[in-house]
């Protein structure tokens, strides 16, 4: 094998690598949010098997309008020297936008809680959701403090 074929091999094997322990980072915090909300709302098996399918759909949507809304957000913050008046107001609609679709995706979700769990269960399903938010920002505050 010639050296720029090694070198290509070795820096595959560097990002292969990389990626799979991304991925294995996100599957523990899957894991460790499922253990969680499991817990906190203390969730038979049957339940668990209702809801879960349920609150990873909101997620995926809910992470795809964050997406959006950060992807336009950090645009027009890098350019807004450059932006004219009409065009900030865009974006500043397009930010109160993106919250209406983060209310219209609760709501909608809200009663596809409902379908699967009792309503006690949903109501801590909201508190569960902060706490969890929670944790793992006091998580990140004690990763720095090591």
């Amino acid at each position: 094998m010639n050296r720029k074929t090694i070198i290509l091999l070795l820096v595959s094997l560097i990002l292969f690598s990389c990626k799979s322990k991304v991925e294995k980072g996100e599957e523990e915090l899957k894991a460790e949010k499922v253990a969680f909300f499991n817990k906190k709302l203390n969730l038979t098996k049957d339940e668990a098997d209702l809801f879960w399918p349920v609150y990873d759909e909101y997620w995926v949507k809910k992470n795809q309008i964050y997406d959006n809304r950060r992807s336009a957000m950090k645009y027009c913050g890098k350019n807004l020297e450059k932006l004219s008046n009409e065009e900030i107001t865009k974006y500043a609609d397009m930010y109160v936008n993106f919250k209406k679709e983060e209310s219209d995706l609760l709501v909608e979700f809200n009663g596809k809680f409902k379908k699967v769990l009792p309503p006690t269960k949903v109501f801590l399903l909201y508190q569960t959701d902060y706490e969890f938010k929670n944790y793992l920002l006091k998580q990140i505050q004690n990763s720095g403090n090591k």
